[in-house]
This record gives C-alpha cells, sequence and structure tokens, in this order.
C-alpha cells in the first residue's frame, strides 16, 4: 500500500487543478520559500484522511481551506482534494486495487466524502484507515508541533502513536461502542423496571381490593376502641403534668426573683469597695511599668555585649587566617629563589651568542636558494593554468557544438511526433466536448423534472402536516376532556364508596350490635326504609333526629327479650320502632297559610306496615320556607304541639323552644347521604357513557392520526428521494460541466502547443551550421593539449629539485630554532619568578599589617565588652530594688481588694444559678406551651375522628390495654386502613390483564438484563485483548527507540515508562533520553535538534513495530545540523524501503539524499504551484 497521486483544487493556496504523483517507495523533497504554500500539501493530505480540527489545519474555521481569493483573483466556493493509493496487496478493506478517497468542502459549510467517486461518510472513511498507518492521529504525518506533541507534557497526545501503533484503536473504538450499548441497555433497563414495579404495585392492588370492605369495618371499630381508651387516659395525664408544671414555673420564678435581690446588693458592695482602693491599684500599675523598663534596658546590654562577642570571635579568625597566609608566602619565596639560581647555571651551559649568529647566517643563503626555485616554479606552474584553462574551453566547445546538433535533432524529432500525437487528441477531444453537451442537456432535463417534482410533494407535505396537526390538536382536546371526565368519575365514585362506608357505622352502638347479633327481630333502620323528596332531606332529618337510626322490630312481643340481650352485652343503648296501625290525632292543616310547605309526613314514602308509625312521628313537623314563618307560626299556635321546621336546620316549637345551629363536624344524615348516593351513581352512569364514547373518538381519531402520518411518512420519503437524484443530478451536471471546461481547456492548449511546436521546428533548423565550425575547435583543441603535456613534465622535474633543498632549509631551521627556544623559555621563566617574588613580599607586608590593626581593634572590643558588663550587674542591681518594691505594692493591694474578689466570686456563682434557673424557666414553659398544644390538638382530633368530647366523655366504652402495645396497634390500624384506599368489586377482569401485562414486562426485563451481561463480558474481553495487545507493543518500542537513538546518537540512552498503579490502557507514557556525553536529565534539557531526533527515534521505534505505508516530515530537520542531518537521512534511507517518505526541507544536504524534488512557488502573489526541479535549482529555490 502506497500514495501515488494527490490532487487539490480550491485548497488554501492551491487556486489551479494541480497534481502531485509520488515514486514508489523512496524520499520525494518539497521544496520552496517561505510563504509559498509547502505545508499546505501536508494540510491536504491530513484534511482528505478526514482532520475535522481547524487548528491542526492552521485555520480559525473548516470553511477557512477553501480558497480565499487575491488582489487578482476571486476566491472559490468549494475546496476538493483527493488521495490516490496503490491497494494491490489488500491492506486496505477494500475489493479495488487503486482506491481513491475525495474531500469537499462548501462555503455554506456542507462536506462530502467520496471513496472511489461514490458517495460516503466520514465514518466510512475511518473505518477504511482504521490501524493501518494512514490516520490523522497517527506518526504517519511529523512536523514541529508533533515532536513537541511527542515530548511534551501532556502524555494522552504521546498515547494516540502508541495505540496506533498496538492496533487498539479499533479495540477501543468497539469498546466505546459496547459502552454505549450498554448504557441504552441500562436505561431501557431502568425503563422497563420502572414499569415492572408499577405494574407489579398494580398487580398487588389488585388482590387486596376483593378484601376491603370487610378488613375496613374491623379496623375501623378496633381502632376506635383503642384509640378513644388511650387518648382518654392520655388526656388526663397531660391534665395532671399541667398542674405539676404549673406549680413548678411559679417556685422557680420566686427562686430567680430572691437571687436577682441578693445580686443587686453585692454589685452595690463592689462599685463601693473599688472606689476606696483606687490609689492602691494605681500605685501598683506605676510600679510594675517601671520594672518593665529596666527589663527592657537590661535585655539591651546583653544583646550589645553578644554583638561585642561575636565581632571579636570573627576578627580571631580573620587574624589566624592572615598568619597563615604570611607563612605560605614565605615558603613559596624560598622555592622560588632556588629555581631561579638553577635556571641561570642553565644558561651559562648553553654557549655564548655567536656561535647562534653563524649557524643564522648559513640558514639564511640556503633560504635565497630556495627561493630561486620557488620562483622557477610557480613560473611554469602559471603557465601550465593558463594552457589548461584555453584547453579546457577547447574540449567544451567542442562537446557543445556536438550535444547542441544533438538536441536540436531529438528536438525535432520529439516535437514531430507530438504534433502528431496532439492532433489525435484533438480529435478525441472534439469527441469528447459533443458527448459532455448531450449529457448536460439530458441532466438539465432530469434536474427541472426533479425540481417540479419536488415542488408537488412539498405542496403535498405541507397539506398533509396540516391535516395532522389539526388531528393531534383534536385528540389533545379529547384527551383532556376524557381525563377531566375520568378524575370526575373517580371523584365521585370515591364519595360514593366514603356515603356507603358512612352508612355501614351510622347509628348508635346499640342499633349496630342488634343489626349484627339480632337480625332474626329486626329489620334494619327506620332511615334505610323510607323515601324523601330530595328538596326536603335536610328538614325531614332534623325532624327526625335520633329517630332516623331507631331499629324497627319484626314482632312487637319480642321487644324486652331484644332490650334483654342489649344490656346483657353491654352493647350500648338502642331506639326500637314498634309498629302499629294505631292512628295519631290529625293536626289542622295548614297548607294554605302563607310560607307553609306541608306536614313533613306528606314528603315522606314508606312501607304500608309503618305508613301510621311515620304519619304520627312526622305530622306535628310541619316544613316551612323561612325562619321568619316559622317564629309567626308558632307564637299564632302556642296552644298546640307543633314543630314548624325551616331551611338550614332551624326549628321553633309552640311552646318556644328553638333548636338551629351546626357542629364544627357535622356531617351528612343518613338521608342526604342515601339521596347524594343516588345523585351520584346517576352522574357515574351517564360519565361512563361520556367516557366510552370519547374513548371511542379517540380510537378513530389515532387510526386516522397514524394513517395520515404514514402517508406523511411517504411523502416524506418521496421528497427526500427526489432531493437526492436532484442533488446528484446537479453534482453530475457540476462535474460535466467541469469536465466540459477542462476539455475546452485542454483543447486551448493542445492548440497552443502545436503551433509553439512547429515554430521551434522551424527555428531549431535554420539555427543549424555547417560542420567547418567544429572541425576549427577540434584541431585548436589537439594543439593545446600536446603544449600541456610538455609544460607538465617541465612541471615536475623542476618541482622535485625545489622539494629536496626545502628539506635541507627545514632541517637547518629546526636546529637553530630547538637552542633558542631553550633560552627564550629560561629568561622568560627568570622574569616570572622576579614577578612572582614581589607579589609575595607585598603580600606579606600588606598582611602583617592587617595582623597588626586586628590586634588593636580587639583590645578595643575587650575594653568595651568590660564596661557593658559592669553596666549590666549596676542594672540588674536596680531591677531587684524595683521587683522587691512592686511585690509589697502587690501585697497591700490583695489585702485590700481582698473582699472584692470574694463578692465577685459570689456574683459569678448567683448569675450562673440565675442562667440555670433561666433555662429551667425556659424549659417548663415550653413544656406549658407544647402539653396545652397537644391538649388542644388532641380534644380537636378526638372531636373531628369520633365525634366525643374529651372533657365529657359520653357513651364511649373502654378497653384495657398495655400502652407500648396500643399505640403500636393503633399506628399499625390506622396505616392498614390508610393503605385500603376506595372500595372496587369489579377488578377480576382488570386482575387477570395486569397478570399478563406483569409476565410480558418481567420477560422484557430478563432479555435487557441477558442482553447487559453479555455486553459486559464484551467490555472485559475488548480491555484484556487491547491490555494485551498494548503492553507487547509497548515492550516491543522500548527496545526499538533505545536501537534508533544509539543509531542517531552513539552511546546514547533512552528511557521509555508506563505510570504504575494504572491501568496501561490509561497510564501516561514517559519518554527520557540522553544525548552522547550528557547526563539523562528529562526531554526538557534537550536542545532544539536533541529534541528533534529524539522526537524522530521514538516515531520510527513505533514505525518499526507497525511500518506505516507513508511518512510525511515538515521541516523536521530545522533544528539539525550537518553532522545529524547526514546520520538522520541515513535512516530515512534504511526505512525507505518500504515506506513513502514525503520531506518538507530548505535544508541542501536533504535535498541532495532526495529521490525526487517538487517545488512550489508563488508566481501570482497568493496562488501556489507546483514544478519538479532539478537539485542545483532546488537548492536556490528554497532559499
Amino acid at each position: 500500500m502506497r500514495i501515488t497521486k494527490l490532487k487539490i483544487f480550491g485548497f488554501k493556496s492551491f487556486a489551479q487543478k494541480t497534481e502531485v504523483t509520488f515514486p514508489g517507495n523512496g524520499l520525494t523533497a518539497v521544496v520552496g520559500p517561505n510563504g509559498c504554500g509547502k505545508s499546505n500539501i501536508v494540510d491536504a493530505i491530513r484534511w482528505v484522511l478526514g482532520e475535522q480540527r481547524a487548528a491542526v489545519l492552521r485555520m480559525g474555521k473548516m470553511q477557512d481551506v477553501i480558497f480565499s481569493g487575491t488582489e487578482e483573483r476571486a476566491a472559490m466556493s468549494m475546496a476538493e482534494v483527493s488521495l490516490v493509493i496503490n491497494n494491490d496487496q489488500g491492506d486496505l478493506p477494500s475489493e479495488y486495487s487503486e482506491v481513491m478517497v475525495t474531500r469537499r468542502a462548501h462555503r455554506n459549510g456542507t462536506s462530502e466524502y467520496l471513496i472511489n467517486n461514490q458517495e460516503c461518510r466520514l465514518k466510512d472513511i475511518q473505518n477504511l484507515f482504521f490501524d493501518s498507518g494512514l490516520g490523522t492521529g497517527t506518526y504517519s504525518q511529523m512536523n514541529e508541533r508533533m515532536i513537541n506533541a511527542v515530548l511534551s507534557d501532556k502524555a494522552e497526545d504521546r498515547r494516540v502513536l502508541f495505540e496506533e501503533a498496538a492496533g487498539v484503536s479499533k479495540y477501543k473504538q468497539q469498546r466505546k461502542e459496547t459502552v454505549r450499548q450498554l448504557d441504552r441497555v441500562r436505561l431501557d433497563m431502568e425503563r422497563v423496571e420502572d414499569n415492572l414495579r408499577h405494574a407489579r404495585t398494580s398487580v398487588r392492588q389488585y388482590e387486596k381490593q376483593a378484601e376491603k370492605a370487610n378488613e375496613w369495618k374491623r379496623l375501623r371499630t378496633r381502632l376506635r376502641e383503642l384509640d378513644l381508651s388511650v387518648s382518654l387516659d392520655r388526656h388526663e395525664e397531660n391534665k395532671r403534668s399541667m398542674t405539676i408544671l404549673n406549680e413548678a414555673r411559679n417556685r422557680v420564678s420566686h427562686q430567680q426573683e430572691a437571687d436577682k435581690t441578693h445580686l443587686t446588693t453585692l454589685e452595690a458592695k463592689i462599685e463601693e469597695k473599688k472606689l476606696s482602693i483606687s490609689g492602691e491599684e494605681d500605685a501598683l500599675r506605676v510600679l510594675e511599668m517601671a520594672v518593665k523598663q529596666e527589663e527592657l534596658a537590661l535585655n539591651d546590654m546583653n544583646n550589645e555585649i553578644a554583638r561585642y562577642r561575636d565581632t571579636l570571635s570573627t576578627l580571631t579568625m580573620t587574624g589566624e587566617k592572615y598568619e597563615g597566609e604570611v607563612k605560605d608566602s614565605k615558603e613559596k619565596s624560598d622555592a622560588l629563589h632556588s629555581e631561579r639560581e638553577l635556571l641561570e647555571e642553565q644558561m651559562r651551559r648553553l654557549g655564548s651568542n655567536s656561535e647562534l649568529e653563524a649557524r643564522q647566517r648559513e640558514l639564511a643563503r640556503e633560504q635565497e636558494t630556495l627561493q630561486v626555485l620557488r620562483d622557477a616554479c610557480d613560473d611554469l606552474r602559471t603557465k601550465n593554468r593558463k594552457i589548461t584553462d584555453d584547453r579546457l574551453n577547447a574540449v567544451n566547445k567542442v562537446n557543445s557544438l556536438r550535444g547542441r546538433w544533438q538536441r536540436i535533432d531529438a528536438e525535432v524529432d520529439m516535437l514531430s511526433g507530438n504534433i502528431e500525437k496532439w492532433n489525435h487528441e484533438l480529435a478525441d477531444l472534439d469527441n469528447q466536448t459533443r458527448e459532455a453537451v448531450d449529457a448536460l442537456r439530458v441532466m438539465a432535463q432530469g434536474i427541472a423534472d426533479a425540481a417540479h417534482e419536488i415542488e408537488s410533494l412539498e405542496e403535498r407535505r405541507t397539506v398533509q402536516i396540516e391535516k395532522v396537526d389539526s388531528q393531534k390538536t383534536e385528540l389533545s382536546a379529547i384527551n383532556r376532556s376524557l381525563q377531566e371526565r375520568e378524575n370526575e368519575n373517580t371523584r365521585l365514585q370515591s364519595r360514593v364508596d366514603v356515603l356507603r362506608s358512612m352508612d355501614v357505622s351510622s347509628g348508635a352502638d346499640g342499633a349496630h350490635w342488634l343489626l349484627e347479633n339480632q337480625a332474626s327481630f329486626v329489620d334494619g333502620l327506620l332511615g334505610q326504609e323510607i323515601d324523601v323528596n330530595p328538596e326536603y332531606v335536610s328538614q325531614i332529618e332534623f325532624a327526625l333526629g335520633e329517630s332516623i337510626n331507631a331499629v324497627i322490630t319484626k314482632n312487637p312481643g319480642a321487644v324486652g327479650s331484644i332490650l334483654d340481650s342489649l344490656d346483657k352485652a353491654s352493647a350500648g343503648s338502642a331506639l326500637l320502632v314498634v309498629a302499629s296501625d294505631v292512628s295519631g290525632t290529625p293536626v289542622e292543616s295548614l297548607d294554605n297559610r302563607p310560607g307553609v310547605i306541608g306536614a313533613a309526613n306528606k314528603f315522606v314514602k314508606v312501607a304500608a306496615p309503618l305508613r301510621s308509625f311515620v304519619d304520627r312521628l312526622l305530622s306535628r313537623w310541619i316544613l316551612v320556607s323561612d325562619f321568619a314563618t316559622a317564629l309567626s307560626l308558632a307564637h299564632e299556635f302556642a296552644a298546640e304541639d307543633i314543630w314548624f321546621v325551616a331551611p338550614g336546620g332551624r326549628a321553633v316549637h309552640t311552646t318556644g323552644l328553638v333548636r338551629g345551629g351546626h357542629g364544627a363536624s357535622e356531617s351528612l344524615g343518613l338521608l342526604s347521604r342515601r339521596t347524594e348516593i343516588i345523585s351520584a351513581e346517576e352522574k357515574l352512569t351517564d360519565l361512563q357513557s361520556v367516557c366510552q364514547s370519547l374513548m371511542d373518538s379517540k380510537e378513530r381519531l389515532a387510526e386516522r392520526i397514524e394513517e395520515d402520518e404514514n402517508v406523511l411518512a411517504g411523502i416524506m420519503d418521496s421528497i427526500r428521494e427526489a432531493q437526492e437524484n436532484s442533488r446528484r443530478g446537479l453534482a453530475a451536471e457540476g462535474i460535466h460541466k467541469n469536465v466540459l471546461a477542462n476539455l475546452n481547456r485542454h483543447r486551448e492548449r493542445l492548440a497552443k502547443d502545436i503551433q509553439q511546436a512547429s515554430e521551434r521546428v522551424s527555428v531549431a533548423n535554420a539555427e543549424r551550421n555547417t560542420d567547418q565550425e567544429l572541425a576549427t575547435a577540434e584541431a585548436l583543441a589537439s594543439q593545446l593539449e600536446n603544449e600541456y603535456q610538455s609544460l607538465t613534465a617541465q612541471l615536475n622535474e623542476q618541482d622535485v629539485v625545489f622539494r629536496n633543498k626545502e628539506e635541507e632549509v627545514r632541517d637547518l631551521q629546526r636546529e637553530l630554532g630547538s637552542a633558542q627556544s631553550l633560552m627564550t623559555g629560561n629568561l622568560s621563566r627568570i622574569q616570572s619568578i622576579q614577578e612572582q617574588l614581589k607579589l609575595h613580599e607585598d603580600l606579606i607586608a600588606n598582611r602583617s599589617s592587617d595582623i597588626a590593626s586586628i590586634k588593636t581593634q580587639m583590645e578595643e572590643l575587650h575594653n568595651k565588652e568590660t564596661l557593658v558588663a559592669d553596666r549590666i550587674e549596676n542594672k540588674n542591681e536596680e531591677l531587684r530594688k524595683r521587683e522587691v518594691e512592686r511585690d509589697a505594692a502587690r501585697e497591700r493591694y490583695n489585702v485590700v481588694s481582698g473582699d472584692i474578689e470574694d463578692w465577685r466570686s459570689e456574683v459569678r456563682v448567683i448569675n450562673a444559678s440565675l442562667l440555670d434557673r433561666a433555662t429551667e424557666l425556659n424549659d417548663v414553659e415550653r413544656r406549658i406551651d407544647s402539653l396545652g398544644t397537644n391538649v388542644d390538638r388532641m380534644r380537636e382530633r378526638i372531636f373531628a375522628e369520633w365525634e366525643v368530647d374529651v372533657d365529657k366523655p359520653e357513651g364511649v366504652i373502654r378497653v384495657e390495654y398495655e400502652e407500648k402495645e396500643a399505640r403500636r396497634e393503633i399506628n399499625d390500624l390506622q396505616g392498614k386502613i390508610k393503605a385500603l384506599g376506595p372500595i372496587n368489586t369489579g377488578i377480576m377482569e382488570d386482575y387477570d390483564a395486569e397478570k399478563a401485562r406483569l409476565a410480558d414486562v418481567e420477560k422484557q426485563f430478563d432479555d435487557l438484563d441477558r442482553a447487559r451481561a453479555s455486553l459486559e463480558r464484551t467490555i472485559h474481553k475488548l480491555d484484556n485483548i487491547a491490555r494485551d495487545r498494548f503492553l507487547d507493543t509497548f515492550h516491543k518500542i522500548q527496545k526499538n527507540f533505545q536501537d534508533v537513538f544509539s543509531r542517531l546518537m552513539h552511546d546514547g540512552g533512552t528511557k521509555l515508562t508506563l505510570q504504575e498503579g494504572v491501568d496501561p490502557l490509561e497510564a501516561e507514557i514517559e519518554v527520557n533520553a540522553r544525548p552522547t556525553g550528557k547526563k539523562m536529565r528529562g526531554v526538557r534539557a534537550l536542545s532544539g535538534g536533541e529534541r528533534a531526533l529524539t522526537a524522530v527515534s521514538l516515531l520510527f521505534a513505533i514505525y518499526m513495530e507497525k511500518p506505516s505505508p507513508y511518512c510525511v516530515l515538515d521541516e523536521v530537520d530545522g533544528p539539525l545540523d550537518d553532522a545529524n542531518i547526514g546520520r538522520f537521512m541515513e535512516l530515512l534511507r534504511h526505512f525507505s524501503r518500504q515506506t513513502q517518505f514525503i520531506l518538507v526541507t530548505h535544508n541542501k544536504r536533504t535535498m541532495a539524499a532526495s529521490d525526487m524534488l517538487y517545488g512550489v512557488t508563488q508566481e501570482i502573489k497568493g496562488i501556489s504551484r507546483i514544478a519538479s526541479v532539478k537539485l542545483d535549482d532546488a537548492v536556490g529555490f528554497a532559499m
């Protein structure tokens, strides 16, 4: 796998279509001056491979890669880069032997990706290059930023390279995908688990509904007995506790007042005493201040004497140092005197100056002879150089003439062949142009048809969306209406259940006992046997009073035995109805009177056996329209036994009695509850009918919405298909237009080339001369060659004579130079000894003077130390006197202030006692308030719950209990009653459906749980595989790193380590290197060149583990010197057998070692152009 071509159009500074062809494995260099666009070639390769970070491409945003225009050329709307890769060996997961990856970017922010001209996604390109070494984040593209990244403190930048080499990127990507799937499965499990929990709760609720009614009644009865017994006992205990707390509050208040009185007395005594001893306190304070001042002065003197002693110590050490220096200087002076005497003796042995002068005269004669020989050789060499130049010029002229004629002949042949080939190409281009024009005409028609189809589909989509939105609005309205009615249904059903439960529990305890235990002797309650006009229910209930809960007996003769059984069971009292046919005394009819509605018995329906009883009971209760009428009629019929009942629960008796008012928690009566139940049940029937109708409408509307949404989805699919066809047509049209434009440009270029070639053939034929010029040049060259050979022989002979004489002169110079050198050295050394002796004498004099000065200073310091010591002794004596005076003043003050301290101690005790009593009083009052609040709350709760006055309990049956157990049982009973909720008897069908739903949800949860376990096993497996491959690759790279680095830096060392105690897949990778002859001090201490070589070594160590098919080096050789450039290029040449190297460089040696050169220029400012260049041209070109 290798890169064969790079095609660039509109990318950054490459405004024209540019194609770069790369050879096989080898070195390709890209050269050019700064700012010409060399690095844009590297950016183009990175961009086409899928780079998404604009900053990496040196851009602010991704649209900036499009050519932005210059002063002479407009900006472009699109950038396109194609990379052609040879895939003969099948390294890429593609069936094609040649893969072309293309990327386009548009000004509107859209991008296109193509593989072999087939549209694809970015993910497809990324998957294509996974673990191939061609990715955007691999080590195949090196620049200064990557070198810094590889050796930076951010270990994650290095990790990407190691993971790419280890081939774990795909495993990490698979792991990320698996983790995302696992997260989705867990979210689904949480959702299904919520549904499962709700389904189980619902099933449990359905199971409990069947037992609710009987359980509620049993629990309610037991709760009333136990709650009232416990609450009444607690109420009595609370009243006793309140009495005790009030007594405690009074006692603490009295004690507090006594303490406050005593405290006031003590504080007055303390103030009086403080005035009397203020003089003693001031005197003590003055003496304490004086003692403190004496202590400060004494401290200053001690510090001063310490400074003197430190200075004496320093002077002593300095004097000893100077004495040592004087001693060393004297010893060195003695040694120098001895050395000077030896040197003077040696000079006397060397001889006189006359002998040296004779040798110098002989040497001068030989040098004159040597100079004559040298001049003769120089003359011959000058002649030889001139004739050599003439000879080379003649030979070059001959070669030039021969080469020019050969080039002209070759050029004419080549141009003739090109003209013939270009004429054929022109004919082909004409055919291709006609085909492209026909194709464009067909595409334009197809695009217009697609546009019409899209417009039609858009209109249909708008209509369909409006229709669906309208139906959804209607469905929302139905849902809201249905929800409101279901809420109302639930409210009415709960109200009916509550009213029915009140019917079950209404009436006296005795009546309940009879209905449950004497059912064979009674027929039920009176209120349950009569029907009342709903308009007058409240007034009839008021008239009946307690009679409404009267028990109807079947046999009047059994009344005595019924009462006996009731007494025996101690079940409470009961009111019995003994029916008879005896009619009562009729009451004068008042129906015609203003405000009179009628007798109460006229508005009551009852069975025949009870008719006379009800008439007698209610015939003297007259219903009137208002309370004023009742008062008037009662006064008018004062002689009669009649009750006049007005609305609102007010009644007036003819005797003057008036009844009225409502209790705080008064509830509906039996007849009112029955009336409300009948009304609510009628409403429930109507609501159920309405709900069913709404449900049917909802289902029909949902079906219509689903159908319309399916239609809309079909329209959207058609629109997308039409848009895709249109887009493809437009893309194809653009491509064909570009092809047509390229054909026209190619045609024009070919015509121009044919014209230029024809003109060049004519000029070349005219330029060719006769053969006479070549013959003249060859004769001159032969003559100059003979002269050159003769002169060269003479020069060689003369040069041998000159060399022999030169060797004789050099021997004489060596003999004379040795004697002169020895004498000169001795004289120089004697002079140096004299200077050193002078320095030592000066040093001894200076240090002797310094030692005398130090002794004088030390004597002065000893005198000052003695004076300060005497002053310290005197100051100590003064301090002792001051301390005696202060202690005496303090003792006098303590004597006179003793009573104050005792009184202050007593004040502190009293204050602490007052604080304790205030706390105790607050605690008592808080407990009284809390207890009073509890008593009030209990009174209100018991009356609201059971309609019992805890201060005057009547008809309450108390039971024996153990308090702790009773409280637990009450809480348990309340919890059970509350948990029962409303009663629903028709639940079996819903119960079966809910169980089926529960089984389905459980199955879903089990499937998801198995999927979760499978995904977790997959993640664990991927982690193990990736970890093993990463560690294996890391250890190999460690070894490779050392090998490559030692090749670039002989005897250099490296260190590559993983962070300890961390998962290898997440651990930081630390890099360290030691260049030749240095210590390992970290990569921060390396120079620019050393950092570059270290980074290159590491990247090639990674490469050795997983070779990359190509490698781009963007001015990596910039920091390297010539020696390192050589080793660097040797390394590249070694690896170039398997890898393509593309080098962006300014270095001459790098260019010289490259197999192919490309030059980048900007002939037009801001527009880059590429041309292959020769090596010599490239060197100047890159500068």
